[in-house]
């Protein structure tokens, strides 16, 4: 099963499909890609907009959708992607903002060095037994903070995404194939936005694993793929 963890094909909710058009051509580009998951995460800020406020709108994004969305297309799975707030680690309803269905829930880091305060904060919050992490595009946060912090933050209870995009180009490459040899990552999303934008299908990054990488990725990404969707604990997972 191909799934798709990150992206942002709901129109008219934040900076990714500015349109029901968009949103439809993405869905065909994934669904050309063999997707069979998409995963529908926008942007929830905290200090924008409350949590039923942000999911009534997402909610609605998703029915205005709906009845453009073909046979073909793959399956949309609502979620969210969260930006990290302190103020969330105490928060009640936090859980709404999980991945439909599921405890997962796609945790996005500020674009700051990673703190003991922010590593702290995402320990708690992964050590609540309701939610379960997903860091979102792990690989983006060394243009703001060490690998060492980075790795401070990736050995809690949680599981990184890396976008599939960065397997394309060589010095994102390099970077990639040390967070797999440290076992931060364990599923791929593409994060996209809109169809003009700087991102790759899955299809794409999957052949790169292929011919640079392991084969065995492939199966291990599909495996963890299911697992979440099955709610299993993050044990259950393998790094890739």
């Amino acid at each position: 099963m191909k799934i798709d963890f990150h992206s942002h094909i709901l129109p008219k909710i934040d900076d990714g499909s500015r349109s029901i058009e968009e949103s439809v051509e993405l869905l065909d580009m994934m669904a050309e890609d063999g997707v069979d998951i998409v995963c529908a995460t926008p942007h929830f800020y905290s200090h924008k907009i409350s949590i039923d406020g942000f999911i009534n709108r997402r909610n609605e994004a998703y029915e205005t959708l709906k009845p453009y969305i073909k046979p073909e297309h793959p399956k949309i799975l609502l979620g969210s992607e969260v930006l990290y707030n302190h103020s969330l680690i105490s928060c009640e309803d936090i859980n709404k903002l999980c991945l439909e269905g599921t405890d997962y829930l796609l945790w996005e880091m500020p674009y700051t060095k990673i703190t003991s305060g922010i590593v702290d904060d995402t320990e708690m919050l992964a050590g609540s037994n309701k939610i379960k992490l997903m860091i979102a595009h792990i690989e983006r946060y060394l243009n703001f903070t060490s690998y060492d912090e980075l790795a401070s933050l990736m050995s809690l209870d949680v599981i990184g995404q890396i976008n599939a995009v960065s397997l394309t180009r060589f010095s994102g490459r390099r970077l990639c194939k040390k967070l797999f040899a440290d076992s931060f990552v364990y599923i791929l999303g593409t994060d996209y936005h809109r169809p003009s934008s700087d991102h790759v299908l899955l299809g794409e990054a999957e052949n790169i694993l292929k011919k640079k990488f392991d084969e065995r990725m492939i199966g291990r990404i599909a495996e963890n793929g299911s697992k979440i969707l099955e709610n299993k604990p993050i044990y259950d997972l393998k790094a890739l």
